[in-house]
């Protein structure tokens, strides 16, 4: 494909516009969006769940369509320095709106949850260590089934509350898919 650089240019204004387009379709396709959105739990939803069923579907995503090469953002964050300022700028903004949405999610299951005893070390910065952990781990195993137990076990790990219902909610599913699979 034969494009010349300037109408490269003209159509996204700089390189920080090429790279702000990517990010933006990347997200389109990412079940990290809703999080970044302004609400990302809607008031029939239990916040819980929600924190599961994102670990599910990020796992999904990582081995569908990321095919074993990671997430963008992490990667993106992970990889490029000070001397890249306005696309690492670019990432942090991204980086932000992710660990804001994280943040109101994670308020709105401490809110509702009956003891925070329960809820044991859940906290802004172990549940993006799951996500950043599972999109790393993606490129040396992007097997979806794997990746779910991963960030499961690790969520599990952080607080009874969350054993008890992966347990109940998620591992009973798969139980039942298996059994039905077998009739």
């Amino acid at each position: 494909m034969k494009i010349q650089r300037s109408s490269f240019y003209n159509s996204f204004g700089s390189r920080e516009g090429i790279l702000t387009t990517v990010l933006e379709r990347y997200l389109e396709s990412s079940p990290l969006k809703e999080l970044m959105k302004s609400g990302p739990v809607e008031d029939d939803q239990q916040p819980d769940l929600v924190l599961v069923d994102l670990i599910l579907d990020f796992s999904h995503f990582l081995a569908d369509q990321g095919r074993g090469r990671g997430c963008l953002i992490f990667n993106g964050l992970s990889e490029l320095n000070a001397e890249d300022a306005q696309s690492y700028e670019i990432f942090q903004d991204q980086y932000a709106s992710l660990t804001a949405g994280l943040s109101r999610l994670i308020e709105r299951i401490k809110q509702e949850s009956a003891s925070e005893e329960d809820l044991g070390r859940l906290s802004l910065h172990h549940v993006m260590t799951i996500l950043t952990g599972l999109a790393h781990y993606s490129k040396l195993d992007p097997s979806e089934n794997r990746l779910a137990t991963i960030g499961l076990d690790q969520l599990s790990g952080l607080s009874p509350h969350f054993a008890t219902l992966i347990d109940r909610e998620v591992r009973s599913r798969d139980t039942e898919d298996r059994m039905r699979l077998r009739a």
